[in-house]
């Protein structure tokens, strides 16, 4: 290719070039579109979840299904356990009674006890119940076919957890006065393994190998009794209460921690905590901790709920019951945790994982049992949080990523509003298309539902993704500051603060101000700026410079008329916007002085005794007066002050005598400096005799 040739390829491509970063450079629309995208587990979650799981990678879909199985009548379900043929047995308060239910009709009542609640329960691999109350610390035993007994009489006021030892005897954990771990022999004899110094042991389980694990309530403590009774604190957790424990198939032993929810009382003091379920410490988080057997621990999840209530672990996942909205997690054994379900307007207390695979779930409160199966529920919804605009807008297309699935569906709604919690100002729902028009009126805030149905259970949709776009109504900018002055000529070159009309130091580069903003747009818009100025007394502004990006601008004034002037910027979004939406903000500079003419100097000079005398007058056009010197014979700079003592005006007087001068010629010159830098001077000669 010769050379010609080249450069006109050359020329091409810088053409090209060229045209492609004006395509990018030039904005295509107006305000900027705000788009709201949902896409994972964390920003699902910050909704209401009804009847939908939300799994660890970000899905949406519809949660097993949660029923009620029984309904005891009374206001408390302390404890579950399940016995042989699927038998549940329903700890109560506050009547201290015990109910038997298999899996369909009414439960039956078992044992009605004197006590006010019974807490804990076990079953031993005969069949046989035991039964843990409060406030007396019994320990009863119920054998089918016979009337209840008194099992043991432990000496304490609670026994807040029971594990059979698999020879016919009880381990339990106890509380009131002090939290014990205690051995209950077959035969009903109480042998202390460890008095703890916090007020309640409240958890309690057995390993395959024999070994106890057990949490207190103010310290935090997870203690390990070996076969041989040795008793050592196996971790000491940050949080307050160890409130439930779990048993991992390869023995790392899994630790619900939280804090400060019922020190000092266990479960009996969360009797209040079940009722307010609004209380300030809703704001604390648990949390889960995986301990191996050398008591080595990891956090392993936190929720950010005050309640961690129970465990049971797989070979897989843990899964988790916190309260006080109500929720199951499972979590993996790498701390990513799947929202299972929410219980709505329920506050659960307790579950069991019963032979078949379901879970038991007693609640607190009301005293009910529900079953969480492994069908999905027949519909669910997720609503939302409230997504904030900012500012009035109108709505675009709704769009969302879900898998099908047969005999399921998904619906979507939308509404808004323009208060943040959603009230009766707001809009009715309005029912949106895949792809279509959001129908809801334009406004600050706006939400949406999503609506899961499956006709049998044996299916669900899977939403994955939802975006929604909003533009906001164009406000105009907003000029904040406006500041002129003469850039310094010493020191980093920037603009100073406006000392006001005339007073500005002189030590400046000749002839130029930086003009100096600040401006905003509630829209966040791209803003342009144009500068003008016009003297005091003139009447139209002229364009100084236009299509400015920074915040500042130098002014070289040597071409601008002298006078007082004014400077006006006006910000404009012309830059993001349609002309004909395009708005602009403004703001006039305070008064400021051109003045490019140097003070005259007029000098006076004779001989009086001993010296000269010099006498003058200084005069500026447009400026105040702001030093003066003089020098003798090109010598040394003097300072020299005016008549009366201040430079302060366009027109000072000077009058100052030079003594000690031998006979002989002098030139005397001085030098005059206005408040704009500009420098006069005057020359006067003398022969002395």
């Amino acid at each position: 290719m010769d050379r010609e040739n080249r450069h006109a390829v050359y020329r091409i491509l810088l053409m090209s070039l060229c045209f492609l970063l004006n395509c990018l450079l030039i904005p295509t629309d107006g305000v900027e579109p705000v788009v709201w995208r949902d896409h994972t587990q964390k920003a699902f979650a910050r909704g209401e979840a009804d009847g939908v799981s939300i799994t660890r990678d970000g899905a949406v879909l519809l949660a097993p299904e949660l029923q009620v199985a029984a309904n005891t009548g009374e206001e408390f379900v302390w404890a579950l356990a399940e016995g042989r043929g699927g038998r549940l047995f329903i700890a109560t308060g506050n009547g201290g009674k015990i109910f038997a239910f298999d899996g369909a009709g009414e439960p039956t009542l078992l044992f009605d006890s004197p006590e006010v609640a019974i807490f804990s329960l076990a079953v031993g691999t005969d069949g046989t119940l035991y039964a843990g109350s409060s406030p007396d610390g019994i320990v009863y035993r119920i054998v089918q076919g016979k009337e209840p007994e008194t099992f043991c009489r432990t000496g304490d006021e609670h026994v807040w957890a029971l594990v059979v030892d698999g020879n016919g005897g009880l381990y339990a954990a106890t509380g009131g006065r002090h939290g014990r771990i205690l051995r209950i022999s077959a035969a009903g004899e109480v042998d202390e393994v460890y008095k703890s110094e916090d007020h309640n042991v409240v958890s309690l389980i057995r390993d395959a190998g024999g070994r106890v694990y057990a949490g207190t309530d103010q310290s935090g403590l997870v203690y390990r009794v070996n076969v041989a009774g040795r008793v050592e604190v196996l971790y000491d957790a940050a949080e307050d209460e160890i409130h439930a424990l779990a048993m991992g198939t390869d023995g790392t032993l899994f630790a619900g921690a939280m804090s400060k929810r019922s020190k000092g009382g266990g479960k009996g003091a969360s009797q209040q905590s079940a009722k307010g379920q609004g209380s300030a410490s809703s704001r604390q988080a648990s949390v889960l901790y995986a301990i191996r057997p050398s008591g080595a621990a990891v956090r392993l999840w936190t929720v950010d709920e005050p309640m961690l209530l129970a465990l049971h672990a797989d070979d897989r996942e843990i899964t988790v019951l916190t309260g006080d909205r109500g929720s199951i997690y499972r979590v993996d054994l790498s701390g990513r945790a799947t929202l299972l379900t929410r219980l709505k307007d329920v506050q659960p207390w307790v579950f069991c994982r019963s032979n078949s695979g379901d879970f038991w779930l007693g609640t607190a409160g009301a005293g009910k049992v529900y079953r969480l199966g492994k069908a999905f529920a027949r519909e669910g919804r997720l609503e939302s949080r409230v997504r904030d605009f900012h500012l009035v807008s109108r709505w675009g297309k709704i769009r969302w990523n879900a898998e099908p699935a047969p005999d399921a569906s998904v619906q979507f709604q939308t509404r808004s509003g323009n208060s943040v919690k959603p009230d009766n100002t707001w809009s009715e729902w309005s029912s949106v298309s895949q792809g279509g028009q959001v129908s809801s009126p334009p406004a600050r805030f706006l939400q949406y539902r999503a609506e899961l149905r499956s006709v049998a259970g044996t299916t669900t949709p899977t939403i994955r993704e939802v975006s929604l776009v909003g533009l906001q109504e164009n406000l105009g900018p907003r000029v904040l500051a406006l500041v002129v002055s003469p850039i310094e000529a010493q020191g980093n070159g920037a603009a100073p603060k406006d000392p006001g009309k005339g007073r500005k130091a002189p030590d400046n580069q000749r002839g130029v101000w930086r003009i100096s903003w600040k401006a905003e747009d509630a829209n966040n818009d791209g803003l342009v700026y144009a500068l003008y100025y016009r003297g005091l007394s003139e009447k139209r502004w002229k364009l100084l410079e236009e299509n400015l990006r920074s915040n500042s601008f130098d002014w070289h004034t040597e071409s601008a008329p002298e006078g007082t002037m004014l400077v006006r910027l006006v910000a404009s979004d012309r830059l993001t916007n349609p002309e004909e939406t395009a708005l602009a903000g403004e703001m006039v500079s305070r008064p400021f002085d051109l003045d490019h003419t140097p003070p005259s100097v007029a000098l006076q000079i004779r001989q009086v005794a001993g010296g000269v005398r010099i006498e003058g007058s200084l005069n500026d056009a447009a400026s105040p007066l702001w030093k003066a010197a003089y020098a003798v014979n090109s010598g040394a700079w003097k300072v020299v002050f005016p008549v009366d003592r201040i430079f302060d005006s366009r027109t000072e007087s000077l009058r100052f005598e030079i003594q000690d001068l031998a006979a002989g010629e002098y030139t005397v010159v001085v030098r005059a400096t206005d408040a704009l830098g500009n420098v006069g001077v005057g020359t006067a000669t003398v022969d002395l005799k």
